[in-house]
């Protein structure tokens, strides 16, 4: 049995590590708020330029191909993993390296060559310590989601695509649904379809009204093409970040509640060792013999 001394040292450092989890919890669901005022704004916006980039380009006489829509005469893909720069978030770095691989296996097997860009240190590490070629990222990306780096962020990867004429662009990322739900998804980035934009493809159109845009047609596709991409960028980046603080709310609070059940366990191994003690100086004082110092 542990002497009381030894007793006493867990109990203080499990209190210790237990107020570090508490504070980490409260810290993780108070970025956790921000960022989800956000998402729920960002993906109504996203999603109704989406379905308008998409009419826009239905409606026009004759089809419109931006170079965002077209892929590119490579055989390769730029497969894009977004995950985390710190730990102690549960397995969400786990998963989204998990899905990666299942990718780049799927991809490789389908004959593409593909080019691995991850954002966070956690897989980065992971990834170049097996030798995959990793294109790193700045991580303040990850570390402060804001519009302007998540629009950077996009023109980085248009320009990647456009220059390297890659067939697709998918990102690997957490999609967020609640504080505790978070589903791992891989999404096609680049090139944008007409029929995922709008939901209907150029047969299914019946509407024959002519659409006027002002100043200039080519203009105003392109306008609303790069800002739905810089848009849905951003929505990804914001997804991961949300997931990210939700994982690292559920790992504390489970944590907290770990060093709680720990520390009732040693109170009560305390308190019957202290016991135990007492009762046996009680009895050698009965029984004559000169007390010891507890």
């Amino acid at each position: 049995m542990a002497s009381l001394k030894e007793l006493r040292t867990r109990i203080a450092t499990i209190r210790s590590t237990r107020k570090v989890t508490g504070s980490m919890k409260l810290v993780a669901a108070s970025k956790l708020r921000g960022v989800q005022d956000h998402i729920l704004h960002l993906r109504d916006y996203a999603g109704k330029l989406r379905r308008i980039l998409g009419e826009v380009i239905l409606r026009l006489p004759t089809p419109r191909s931006h170079p965002f829509m077209r892929p590119g005469e490579a055989r390769s893909v730029l497969l894009i993993c977004v995950g985390s720069d710190k730990g102690l978030c549960g397995a969400y770095n786990l998963l989204v390296i998990r899905e990666t691989l299942k990718q780049l296996d799927a991809l490789q097997k389908e004959g593409y060559k593909v080019r691995l860009m991850v954002l966070g240190k956690k897989p980065t590490r992971y990834f170049r310590q097996r030798n995959f070629d990793v294109a790193a990222i700045d991580g303040e990306i990850i570390r402060k989601v804001d519009y302007q780096s998540a629009d950077a962020f996009a023109k980085q990867v248009t320009d990647h695509y456009l220059k390297e004429s890659f067939a697709k662009v998918l990102i690997v990322y957490n999609r967020f649904v609640n504080a505790v739900i978070h589903n791992i998804t891989t999404e096609q980035f680049l090139p944008l379809s007409v029929k995922r934009l709008s939901g209907k493809s150029r047969q299914d159109w019946q509407e024959n009204r002519k659409v006027i845009l002002e100043p200039v047609q080519d203009e105003v596709v392109d306008y609303l093409t790069v800002q739905y991409v810089s848009y849905n960028c951003y929505r990804i980046l914001l997804d991961a970040a949300a997931s990210e603080h939700g994982s690292r709310m559920t790992a504390m609070h489970k944590a907290s509640d770990n060093a709680d059940d720990m520390l009732k366990e040693l109170n009560l191994r305390y308190n019957k060792a202290r016991q135990s003690m007492v009762t046996k100086e009680l009895l050698d004082i009965i029984g004559g013999e000169r007390p010891r110092t507890i």
